[in-house]
């Protein structure tokens, strides 16, 4: 299993710049992480219900999840598809999330390492996802988490917060546009990849607090899918 320090030694061995578009190292020790009761667990597969169904509609063999946060997405999934792991370098966040896996899902594998060399065969899963992962690196590190995933998987799918999103909350989040994340993900793959970008078309958690300001805001998340142009790759 890949310790953070060995993850940071890892960045630093793809000799990363500092840019564009750098941004500070994220402090996962502010992250948290606690068991969820149910109605918590619904709420969020409810919120990021468009990541899941891109997921879903990708998902004809084995799902991973980069970065497992609560657990709460791959936990449904894993009733929705069957065979479903999720990894994250983070002993701390892993065991908790590990905790709602169990009380949720049905056989969630949790599997500790690094992202930026992920412990799996090419062409291991039919699709990688992430949501709330990507915001916090650097053009040049985005793109070395999507080649590894498109190394494992035939496409990724992963969901941000965007730049109606009201705060940072980690601090260093970069809140973009859709037309933003999309130059950025095409630039940092060599070709070869349908990449599409947009706005969740169902945003329960916008639009609440779109009622909450009897104004529109816009919607808070975005959605990024890389598929490959050819069936075979």
């Amino acid at each position: 299993m890949v310790e953070r320090r060995e993850l940071e030694r890892s960045r630093e061995a793809f000799r990363l710049t500092p840019e564009p578009h750098a941004c500070e190292p994220t402090n996962w020790d502010g992250f948290r992480v606690d068991a969820i009761p149910w109605r918590t667990y619904v709420k969020r597969n409810l919120i990021h219900l468009n990541l899941l169904r891109a997921t879903l509609h990708r998902a004809r063999g084995a799902v991973l999840e980069v970065g497992v946060g609560s657990g709460a997405l791959s936990a449904l999934l894993s009733w929705l598809n069957g065979r479903t792991l999720t990894i994250d370098n983070d002993a701390r966040i892993l065991g908790v999330a590990s905790r709602n896996l169990e009380r949720y899902g049905r056989g969630v594998v949790g599997v500790r390492g690094d992202a930026f060399a992920l412990p799996f065969r090419r062409d291991s899963f039919a699709v990688a996802y992430s949501q709330g992962l990507m915001e916090h690196f650097s053009d040049d590190a985005i793109a070395l988490l999507l080649r590894e995933q498109l190394r494992v998987a035939k496409s990724v799918v992963f969901s941000v917060p965007s730049d109606h999103y009201p705060r940072q909350d980690l601090g260093n989040e970069r809140l973009m546009s859709p037309d933003a994340w999309s130059e950025i993900v095409r630039l940092g793959l060599s070709g070869g990849y349908r990449v599409r970008a947009g706005y969740y078309r169902v945003d329960l958690e916008a639009a609440k607090y779109s009622l909450l300001a009897h104004r529109r805001l816009g919607g808070f998340s975005v959605l990024v899918t890389v598929d490959p142009l050819a069936r075979d790759r």
